[in-house]
């Protein structure tokens, strides 16, 4: 428009407008007044600074009536809920009144901008930013769009998958996704194994991805640009869990990552008896034969109901629960099932936090893990931004002697938070290249540069850096899974459980009770000192530090401590 140019006053129905309609919206003709879009309020964490933080930053930490009184007076913050804390809080308390809780509070993101710029030093205003749990990343997380001016001469198609198993048999329920030029097409097979997607595509020619991820029983499919015909089904064949080794749970009890790690040569009979381990997740399903054993959790997410804490929707609670503490009882003799966690006889606290976990359910599991005195925890979760509010609570759980054992991360950049913390112990992900069948998406992530001679190697995914501590098996790793079934997961998430599971086994070792101490500080110290010393370094070019001290193993026990084993 010309900027000189006034716009033409609107004529009236006498100037020649001949329709006289009022030309409103139709809100306007309801007598509704317009307002404008804002986005909604998000949560945020509001905690007072102690102990070390307080001591770090040269400040008094608040008392109770203040910390109470100044979130009264915060204009437009509505609470949540309140955080009351631990057992030890008060023990740990510089004062007799000091400030325990961590409010959970909603508010508008300006207004938190505000208060986080105003916060006295004492203390802590951060979001509760969400948490993700480790599993690997999508297979189809590398398919790139073409340009969308290109889409003028694109055609849609319809293509066929059938997915069959063995014997041919169809698999029903395995997620199909293919990208093609568009965004990633995606179905889930039917009861024939059949199911029909539409692709957006320039040309006729192949597809950029075909993967194929069953709901258990059988390893993923990961193809390359195959070509796909539209006049008939293509078909994409499962390779069973038995292939290319049968040493695998639910046919042998130990699975590649734990015999590598020297379960199946332990020089110590211990099982994680009187040992207590929490794993902090989606839950565990507890009607899986291998699992039934697990009796304590709670669910941070159903205030109505804790006990849901035996539901797992996501299958990754109980993943991680049958490497740490699978265990063969009469049902699973009947079932001709076998898995061994490396701790089978430990107390299991199952204690859910997903799916919508975030940092303030994260604080609230690290809570239970200090009131009811669990040794080790698993932390198979993170995210990019760090929490005080959650670093703080780490400090006291150490305090409590409670050894928190975290996955770095699938994003395959920096490590991720809580594993960054100093306070934990890092872990990063191994493979074996010879546990993985060709056509698996694993076999896309090898580091081709990390291949060691044994066919260990680091994946692409895994998150790497200063803060590493070591690294367990977490390419391929076959699990329990609900529905009393098995499936082969990949991500730090797996290679966590391994370090938890033999954290407890040490532990529960009366053999160590005296190098390790008696619960407390120096215990989780002493703990993660002697899982250092006990692995094997997986390369001497470490640059990126993917290894940290590298892979613990049972075997190396009796060399570094003789006079122990005698």
């Amino acid at each position: 428009m010309d900027k000189d140019k006034k716009p033409a006053a609107p004529k009236s129905a006498a100037e020649g407008d001949t329709d006289s309609t009022p030309k409103t919206s139709p809100a306007a003709a309801a007598g509704n007044a317009a307002v404008p879009v804002a986005g909604g309020k998000r949560q945020y964490l509001i905690a007072p600074r102690r102990g070390v933080l307080a001591r770090q930053a040269a400040v008094t930490p608040m008392s109770a009536g203040d910390m109470s009184n100044a979130i009264d007076r915060l204009p437009g913050v509505e609470v949540v809920r309140v955080l009351a804390g631990h057992k030890n809080a008060r023990m740990m308390s510089a004062r007799p009144d000091e400030a325990t809780d961590t409010y959970v509070v909603k508010v508008d993101p300006t207004h938190a901008q505000i208060l986080q710029a105003t916060a006295p030093p004492e203390m802590i205003v951060e979001e509760d930013h969400s948490l993700g749990y480790g599993r690997k990343p999508d297979a189809d997380a590398g398919a790139q769009l073409n340009p969308q001016s290109a889409f003028s001469s694109a055609a849609l198609r319809q293509v066929t998958i059938r997915v069959l198993g063995t014997d041919d048999a169809p698999v029903a329920n395995a997620v199909v996704e293919v990208a093609a030029d568009g965004f990633p097409a995606k179905g889930t097979t039917n009861a024939h194994g059949e199911v029909t997607l539409t692709l957006v595509q320039m040309s006729n020619g192949p597809v950029q991805s075909l993967s194929v991820r069953p709901a258990h029983t059988y390893w993923n499919s990961y193809l390359v640009g195959p070509s796909l015909a539209s006049d008939q089904a293509n078909i994409v064949k499962l390779t069973p869990l038995w292939l290319p080794n049968r040493n695998v749970p639910p046919f042998a009890p130990l699975g590649w990552g734990q015999r590598i790690m020297g379960l199946d040569e332990s020089p110590t009979t211990a099982s994680g008896a009187g040992v207590r381990v929490a794993i902090i997740d989606s839950g565990a399903d507890t009607s899986h034969p291998l699992l039934s054993h697990i009796l304590r959790g709670a669910d941070m997410t159903n205030e109505q109901d804790p006990a849901t804490w035996k539901t797992d929707v996501i299958g990754h609670g109980s993943h991680c629960a049958g490497v740490i503490a699978a265990r063969i009882g009469e049902q699973a003799k009947t079932e001709s099932i076998a898995m061994r966690g490396f701790a089978p006889d430990a107390e299991i606290h199952v204690l859910k936090v997903f799916p919508s976990g975030q940092y303030s359910t994260l604080i609230e599991a690290l809570d239970y893990c200090i009131n009811h005195d669990i040794d080790v925890v698993n932390m198979s979760l993170g995210a990019p931004q760090p929490s005080l509010a959650v670093e703080q609570k780490l400090i006291e759980a150490v305090q409590s002697g409670v050894a928190c054992i975290v996955a770095a991360g699938n994003s395959g950049g920096p490590v991720q938070y809580p594993a960054a913390s100093p306070y934990v112990l890092a872990v990063s992900a191994l493979g074996l290249h010879r546990e993985l069948p060709p056509s698996a998406w694993e076999q896309t992530q090898v580091i081709a540069q990390t291949l060691t001679a044994d066919g260990l190697f680091s994946p692409t995914f895994s998150c790497h850096g200063p803060q590493i501590g070591v690294c367990g098996p977490g390419v391929g790793i076959v699990s329990t899974v609900p529905g009393a079934a098995f499936n082969p997961e990949s991500g730090t998430s797996m290679a966590a459980p391994h370090i938890t599971g033999l954290a407890a086994l040490l532990l529960s070792d009366p053999h160590l009770a005296g190098y390790l101490g008696p619960r407390g500080p120096q215990r989780v110290a002493a703990l993660f000192q002697l899982i250092r010393m006990i692995c094997t370094p997986v390369s001497a070019n470490d640059p990126s530090n993917r290894f940290g001290a590298g892979l613990p193993r049972l075997q190396n026990i009796r060399r570094l401590l003789p006079q122990v084993y005698r």
